[in-house]
């Protein structure tokens, strides 16, 4: 009996078994199609190929993938797959009526609302869409049904049944679109459904602009507004979704269980949020930490004729609490506010962010309601990080704007004399509250760095001093990293002449990446060097420096006296972007940077920039607030390209922030509407698999025999990518000598586990000169079969071979 290989139902035959696809399975993306007969597991990409080879086959299997793997392929080998005795199948009792009002009540949606969530496609477009759907059913999709009717039979011999069936058929066809026929019957439909939050358009001023009517210019007053969207709703039906809040409460109740009290992975524990957990819980709440992340971005060509027109400020808000691979997810950072930079400038940060300020205070003090087994009660959320660049932060929180002013630091009372050299944190130069007041009262900004009061300061138990954050990504890899290349290529190209720019380029091209290829550097010159200038983004540049020892390492002497200053930066950067830290990676990170500092003055006989200065506090706040990569503003700037690609798709600039903040919510329209998250796990191609190597992997993990288990070309799970000659880090010793293994293939058992098959490689030593492992693969290959979560680490790694013909191993994140 035909077998559906997505709930393991048998049906009567291969009709039913298509009909069971329609009803019970119609929101699934159907993009291949299974058969698990003896020997057989072949893959197919159309209906009727897969229809056709059902009725020359008897047998039919189970699925060898459920719902929770969403599979992804272009061309599939045929797959020999063993297998052994089935389970009992699960049979899904799904009745008429309801199985008709699903089809009906979500699968249109689900289609229109996959269109606008499109940021390539403006929303006019999807009227065009609805329109023509409507059309062709009306008139082409009818009159061909009407044909078949009058094929079958003549209308005079056509009984009354036939008849009613011919009529209801016709009609059904004219009724699915006339509820969406209008955008505004579609918007209304998803706000009722919940889905679709609406943003509201505040106004928070008046500007005076030209109208012409009748020929006649006029000089008239018109309402300046703001785009936001109410955190309470979203955040609601955030933690609706399928599994959300259980999973986020399940990872909190991990992190507290941590043996290791020194280690954290999470900004809760960190001192702070530590502390203040301990004023929640004495009150019986469940409170859970947001970043707010603020950030100007230009939604047109930023060199064009009109730019900084319609430049825009957008405040995002994530959730500091949730797991690390649903936090890097960017559906998961929401869009709060959004409005033009310029009015911001005009009407003051008080009148721009108290919508914002209003509906921090009431998640806190009044929380939303969740149904969840898990919570007893309401939850809670507090404003727990401000983030964002230097700017961007300093002008929101009442800070000298200009980085060049007397006291440039708003962590420090620092001045700017002191600030160029200084490779220490001065802890009694830390500004407080209090004198933070004292400060506010001499109104002097030359003296004191303070512009103007912080009105974040009006948020419920929200300190300035306490949960204001740095910035890794414009700090480091958009700071102190350019200067301190272009230092060290102008002096190994231009003044050492240990090599050409032309052969560092050809070598950029030609390198081999692996998981960071496409974050690839582009070529330099020798002019933006000189200007201490690389046209490199954040993560290019994050590239560049993993990499740089073994692109020019072997033209450089073992001890050259600026290469130092190289191993030392890409220490920090391996410190600062690590997942997992403890007190004693603070103290390093600390001694890292006043040595780095002190090099840098001492080779360059330059002063120190502010963005050096910064770095002096990062130990404090890791302190604080746990892994700095954590809350970088590396994924929150990737939202903005969501509204940029929708911005250059609409050519209609008016009212600008209402069109992009309905287009994000749309975007969250879709997920929202479709119940869950991405799937955890995607796979590739499958692949042939005997029945001995099952049998080796079986014995090997000491899996039962009932599951199936088939070979797959690449995984990627929770957002990480795996294919073959993948490096992983197989142990680390007690004095942090560091084992890896090489992935040779990659196995998918009972249904939604993925196995690595696993080479074990000798590590040599670590090259302090390219700040890399170098590694040998054995003559006699030992293997190992690991299931992806127990790999001590889940970031894969390269490898590479040197120009000495040795491997090197690049690690991706410390340990």
């Amino acid at each position: 009996m035909p077998t559906c290989f997505l709930c393991n139902k048998s049906t009567e035959d291969v009709k039913t078994l298509f009909k069971h696809f329609n009803s019970l399975h119609f929101a699934h993306n159907f993009t291949i199609y299974h058969c698990m007969d003896d020997g057989c597991g072949r893959s197919f990409h159309l209906r009727n190929t897969f229809r056709k080879h059902l009725k020359k086959q008897h047998v039919f299997l189970e699925s060898n993938v459920n719902s929770n793997v969403c599979t992804n392929s272009n061309v599939y080998d045929d797959i020999d797959v063993a297998h052994s005795p089935s389970p009992e199948p699960v049979v899904q009792s799904v009745s008429p009526e309801n199985t008709t009002l699903e089809k009906e009540s979500y699968s249109l949606p689900i289609f229109l609302s996959s269109l606008y969530a499109n940021p390539l496609l403006p929303r006019n477009a999807v009227q065009s869409v609805v329109e023509g759907m409507s059309n062709y059913m009306r008139k082409g999709l009818s009159q061909s049904i009407e044909y078949i009717f009058d094929d079958m039979l003549p209308a005079l011999q056509q009984g009354q049944d036939l008849t009613l069936l011919r009529e209801k058929i016709l009609s059904a066809l004219q009724s699915p679109l006339e509820k969406f026929q209008t955008e505004h019957k579609r918007l209304k439909y998803f706000t009722e459904l919940g889905s679709y939050i609406p943003p509201k358009q505040i106004i928070i001023g008046r500007r005076m602009s030209t109208l012409k009517k009748r020929g006649v210019v006029s000089v008239v007053p018109i309402d300046c507004t703001e785009q936001f969207i109410p955190l309470r709703l979203t955040l609601q039906k955030f933690f609706s979704l399928d599994n959300i809040l259980t999973e986020t409460l399940n990872y909190i109740k991990c992190l507290s269980a941590e043996p290791r009290r020194d280690l954290m992975e999470n900004y809760i524990q960190g001192s702070f949020w530590v502390n203040e957990m301990k004023n929640h819980k004495s009150k019986g709440k469940v409170v859970l930490p947001l970043f707010m992340f603020f950030d100007d971005y230009e939604s047109g060509n930023v060199l064009g004729s009109h730019s900084g027109i319609h430049k825009l400020g957008a405040v995002y808000v994530s959730i500091g609490c949730i797991p690390p691979d649903r936090a890097a997810s960017l559906s998961n950072i929401f869009l709060a506010l959004l409005f033009h930079s310029s009015d911001r400038v005009k009407f003051g940060n008080g009148v721009i962010f108290q919508p914002l300020i209003e509906e921090f205070n009431f998640l806190l003090q009044e929380g939303i309601e969740v149904d969840n087994v898990l919570l007893g009660g309401k939850l809670y959320f507090q404003l727990a990080l401000i983030i964002g660049d230097n700017l961007g932060l300093h002008s929101i929180t009442g800070f000298a704007e200009s980085f060049t002013a007397n006291f440039p630091c708003r962590i420090c009372n620092v001045s700017k004399n002191v600030l160029r050299k200084q490779c220490y944190e001065n802890n009694k130069l830390l500004r407080n509250t209090a004198d933070y007041q004292s400060q506010l009262a001499k109104n002097d900004c030359s003296k004191t760095g303070i512009k103007e009061k912080c009105v974040w300061l009006s948020v419920n138990s929200f300190r300035l001093f306490d949960q204001v954050g740095v910035d890794v990504m414009h700090d480091i890899l958009e700071g102190v990293a350019k200067y301190v290349m272009c230092f060290l290529l102008s002096m190994y190209i231009r003044d050492l002449k240990y090599f050409p720019l032309q052969v560092l380029n050809d070598r950029i091209s030609c390198f081999d990446y692996g998981p960071d290829n496409s974050s690839k550097p582009c070529a330099l010159s020798m002019e933006d060097i000189s200007h201490d200038k690389l046209r490199l983004s954040a993560s290019e540049m994050l590239t560049f420096l993993r990499y740089f020892g073994l692109l020019i390492g072997d033209f450089l002497p073992t001890n050259e006296q600026y290469w130092i200053l190289y191993t030392t930066l890409r220490k920090i950067v391996d410190l600062v972007t690590c997942q997992k830290i403890t007190s004693e990676t603070c103290d390093l990170l600390q001694c890292l940077i006043a040595e780095f500092n002190e090099l840098y003055l001492a080779l360059t006989n330059d002063h120190l920039k502010p963005k050096f200065h910064f770095l002096v506090h990062y130990s404090t706040f890791m302190k604080k607030f746990g892994p700095l990569i954590n809350f970088w503003s590396m994924r929150f700037e990737a939202k903005h390209r969501l509204s940029k690609i929708a911005a250059r798709a609409t050519f209609n600039r008016r009212n600008l922030t209402l069109t992009l903040a309905i287009k994000h919510q749309m975007q969250l329209n879709e997920v929202f509407l479709r119940g869950y998250l991405n799937k955890n796990i995607e796979v590739g191609p499958a692949k042939r698999m005997t029945n001995e190597k099952r049998s080796e992997i079986l014995a090997a993990l000491n899996l039962t025999l009932n599951e199936t288990l088939f070979r797959i070309v690449w995984a990627k799970v929770k957002g990480t990518e795996y294919r073959s000659q993948t490096i992983l880090i197989e142990d680390i010793g007690k004095l942090g000598e560091t084992s890896f293994m090489s992935i040779k293939n990659i196995y998918v058992y009972s249904k939604d586990r993925i196995i690595f098959e696993c080479i074990l490689l000798s590590t040599i030593e670590f090259n302090d000169h390219v700040c890399c492992f170098e590694v040998e693969i054995p003559k006699n290959e030992t293997r190992v079969y690991i299931f992806q979560e127990a790999l001590l680490s889940h970031v894969p790694n390269h490898i590479n071979i040197a120009s000495d013909g040795k491997r090197y191993v690049t690690l991706r994140s410390q340990l």
